[in-house]
């Protein structure tokens, strides 16, 4: 599974992202963008009334937010620095509905078009990003909760090792390895900040990637603009 990263809180980025046949969806970056509840929900409603997966990146286990990403149609949560094995427990708690041994609350909603559809059909899509030196060391006990993806951060990870964006250091290497070992490459995720093209070579196995991210890539094309002048 391949897609967009967006940072940018506004649906017309959103239906830009997902103007595009080889990618599956689009990420909202609720750690590190400025999204507000309202920009979300409307994000949420116009990547998947495109017929694309929209997941929500949250930063901490916030019952409130969860349930609100949710209940707007969201098709999976990823979840910033999992460490350990009770942060893992309680991420599951709060994503699933009770009838999957959950506490999620039930409600007449847009994931179920407000009653139309059955409630509780399936479970979300749930991504644990390991983003330390810590949550690749405890990734044994972590991957005992069926992730649907271990999702590597690249840059806390890095930082976490002292030695933030340097992703040829040895040790980032061998905890890319470890973690890779662990969960099997097929359940392993990625996100592709940099260097797009290089990098996809050597991960394009990982089961789910992300790839750029809307501000880069406006970035990155106001700096070609300005070789013209």
């Amino acid at each position: 599974m391949k897609l967009l990263w967006q940072q940018i809180p506004s649906t017309t980025v959103s239906e830009i992202l997902c103007h595009n046949e080889k990618f599956d969806g689009v990420v909202l970056d609720t750690e590190h963008g400025v999204f507000s509840d309202e920009t979300i929900f409307n994000c949420i409603q116009l990547i998947t009334s495109k017929g694309k997966k929209c997941l929500v990146r949250l930063t901490e286990l916030n019952k409130t937010r969860i349930r609100y990403c949710l209940d707007a149609g969201a098709d999976g949560l990823i979840f910033s620095t999992v460490e350990d094995i009770d942060y893992a427990k309680g991420i599951f708690d709060q994503c699933r509905y009770p009838k999957f041994n959950g506490k999620r609350g039930v409600g007449l909603v847009r994931e179920n078009m407000w009653g139309e559809y059955e409630i509780e059909k399936k479970n979300p899509m749930i991504i644990a990003q390991i983003e330390t030196k810590t949550g690749v060391e405890n990734i044994e006990d972590i991957s005992k909760i069926d992730f649907d993806y271990y999702m590597v951060g690249p840059y806390d990870m890095s930082a976490s090792i002292g030695d933030a964006g340097n992703f040829n250091n040895p040790e980032f290497k061998e905890l890319l390895h470890r973690l890779k070992q662990s969960v099997g490459e097929e359940k392993m995720g990625y996100h592709i900040v940099k260097d797009v093209e290089e990098q996809f070579k050597e991960l394009s196995g990982c089961g789910f990637i992300a790839m750029s991210m809307d501000t880069l890539m406006l970035m990155e094309n106001v700096k070609e603009l300005e070789k013209i002048l």
